[in-house]
């Protein structure tokens, strides 16, 4: 058994290792996006002294610099994203735009497309730069090798019950071989957890909705579709701040950190609702509330809050467990220190693959020689 779980584990890893090396190198990278995306765009993060224009202000500038784009999302200067401007995330047929906008002035301050360096980074990390190839799908079965790859290696690493400590021992060897087999060892059975993670969270972004429904869940809690709308009123919508008030009114000491604005309807379908999404106490990274507001009226047609609403554990956890933002600093260097292990994994592990092959090689040859 151990033989057969040892070729699944090498020949899964040459198949999918370098793909699984240049995701995890990106991945580090990724972990310290705004940061980077500060040093590398300074101009971008311009804020002005004085009172910050309203939301809708800034909103306006945008919809009347680019009139035949689609704005998708709205960050807050709270969001680490933005760093203390306003950000919008815009859509213009194919093409995706970020415009970041001085709060104290209501202009932009630059834009970033999807041929920024961070971006392109992104895409090759989702998808492998093969979005009309099903590049996201081919990542998500990526994820799902590495986790069984992880799960092998752990069957193959078990040292028993008695002499477990003996997984974690590098030995004072000068034999490159021994010295590789015990890095590619201790290395692997200390990113474990880590390996484990992320392989699974990065393929449920792709199948979680699939993975769920075969034990007849689902991945998300939503509140019903047909509640999520907003009904037109004579007076036309309302402005972008009038609807945060409503949220932050729904959600007391709530920190807005992103709107979602509704998908652009189609003939006879209702419009949608906005959608706000708030940290309140502790938040491991991706808004832990979520509140729909009726465009027009204000009123809040849904609200998602752990406090009252079960089975959200998944939903919130999900993208920071898999981008380490729930422990801060600490956890992002981590994360960016675990996505380089399986460049490591990978040369020890071809390192005594090739050494074995070797080996074999003379061993063929001298009884060869012998005979």
């Amino acid at each position: 058994m151990r033989k057969i779980i040892g070729k699944i584990h090498l020949w899964l890893s040459m198949l999918v290792g370098l793909f699984i090396v240049l995701i995890g190198i990106t991945g580090s990278v990724l972990v310290f996006e705004p940061e980077l995306n500060h040093v590398i765009n300074p101009h971008l993060f311009n804020v002005t002294e004085g009172e910050k224009v309203t939301y809708q202000q800034a909103l306006d500038t945008v919809s009347n610099k680019y009139p035949k784009g689609e704005i998708k999302r709205v960050y807050t200067p709270d969001e680490p994203d933005a760093k203390g401007v306003y950000l919008f995330r815009l859509k213009e047929g194919e093409k995706q735009q970020e415009i970041y906008v001085d709060p104290g002035t209501g202009e932009i301050n630059g834009t970033l497309d999807d041929h920024a360096l961070l971006n392109i980074l992104l895409d090759f990390h989702k998808s492998l730069l093969l979005e009309d190839f099903k590049g996201e799908n081919i990542v998500g079965i990526i994820g799902f090798l590495f986790f069984f790859i992880t799960l092998s290696g752990i069957y193959l690493w078990w040292p028993g019950i008695k002499k477990w400590t003996s997984g974690f021992r590098m030995r004072r060897n000068k034999n490159v071989f021994v010295k590789n087999y015990d890095l590619h060892k201790v290395i692997g059975a200390v990113s474990l957890p880590f390996l484990l993670i992320v392989s699974l969270t990065g393929a449920l972004f792709t199948y979680d909705e699939a993975l769920f429904g075969w034990f007849g869940v689902k991945a998300k809690v939503t509140p019903p579709e047909e509640k999520l709308i907003s009904k037109p009123l004579p007076t036309g919508k309302l402005p972008l701040d009038l609807l945060l008030s409503s949220a932050e009114k729904e959600v007391p000491n709530g920190m807005i950190t992103q709107v979602r604005m509704p998908e652009k309807m189609e003939q006879g379908m209702s419009e949608g609702a906005v959608e706000i999404r708030l940290s309140r106490s502790y938040d491991p990274g991706d808004g832990n509330i979520r509140v729909w507001v009726d465009q027009y009226s204000g009123k809040i047609v849904g609200k998602l809050d752990p406090k009252i609403n079960r089975g959200l554990l998944y939903q919130i956890w999900h993208f920071p467990l898999h981008t380490g933002t729930f422990g801060g600093i600490f956890t992002k260097i981590l994360y960016a220190i675990g996505g380089l292990t399986p460049s490591i994994l990978m040369i020890t592990g071809t390192y005594m693959w090739w050494f074995k092959k070797k080996n074999k090689r003379k061993q063929r040859k001298r009884t060869v020689q012998a005979a």
